[in-house]
């Protein structure tokens, strides 16, 4: 075999292995992703009662203003209640008590770290709580910062458990962004709950307005 067929070769190799990773990476990301959402449309399910309660609530109130009695049949008032909701549900998610905090950030870390050597980045809002390691020396359970936790958590999954936090903090409002050598993954509450608002539009319209079924 003459050496431009060796390196024909070793070019078509190398171009159908990338090929390969770049089309598993994908696979797993989407994998990660589908999981993702799975947990938060659970962790909005928890909430969605109290959306319907508030949503009545606008109702009477916005029934009370003029002409709403005309327009809150229309799309719009609709519209408008349905983002009231969501937008309660994410000052919830945000105001979630620290051991519910923690759990859920957990999980959604767990389905979507690969190596568990990834870049974790945050609200700025938030770092006190990864970081935040109770005062003295006793080797008592739960000491550790919740960040040191988390990788604990990877490694006994696992992986490797060396997640780091990024420097730069995250512009989203809750959640993370995890930054992969294969691929990244948006768990901020944000585009949680803008996917789960898609999935699950009408199942909450139904919810939320039982009386035009």
């Amino acid at each position: 075999m003459g050496a431009e067929a060796i390196l024909e070769k070793i070019r078509k190799n190398a171009e159908e292995e990338a090929a390969a990773l770049a089309k598993q990476g994908e696979e797993k990301a989407e994998a990660a992703a589908g999981k993702i959402r799975a947990d938060a449309e659970a962790e909005a399910a928890a909430i969605l009662e109290n959306a319907r309660q508030r949503a009545e609530e606008l109702e009477k109130r916005e029934r009370l203003m003029a002409g709403l009695q005309i327009r809150k049949n229309t799309l719009a008032a609709r519209r408008a209640v349905m983002d009231e909701a969501f937008s309660m549900a994410g000052e919830q998610l945000a105001d979630l008590p620290k051991e519910r905090w923690e759990a859920l950030i957990t999980r959604l870390l767990l389905e979507a770290a690969e190596t568990g050597a990834e870049i974790m980045e945050i609200p700025a809002a938030d770092r006190e709580k990864y970081e935040w390691t109770p005062e003295g020396n006793l080797p008592i359970i739960g000491e550790k910062s919740f960040f040191k936790r988390l990788n604990a958590a990877l490694k006994e999954s696992g992986r490797e458990g060396k997640l780091t936090l990024g420097d730069a903090p995250a512009n989203v409002t809750g959640g993370f962004r995890l930054m992969g050598p294969v691929y990244d993954v948006d768990a901020s509450f944000d585009a949680l709950l803008s996917q789960a608002r898609e999935d699950w539009e009408q199942e909450i319209y139904r919810i939320l307005y039982p009386k035009d079924e």
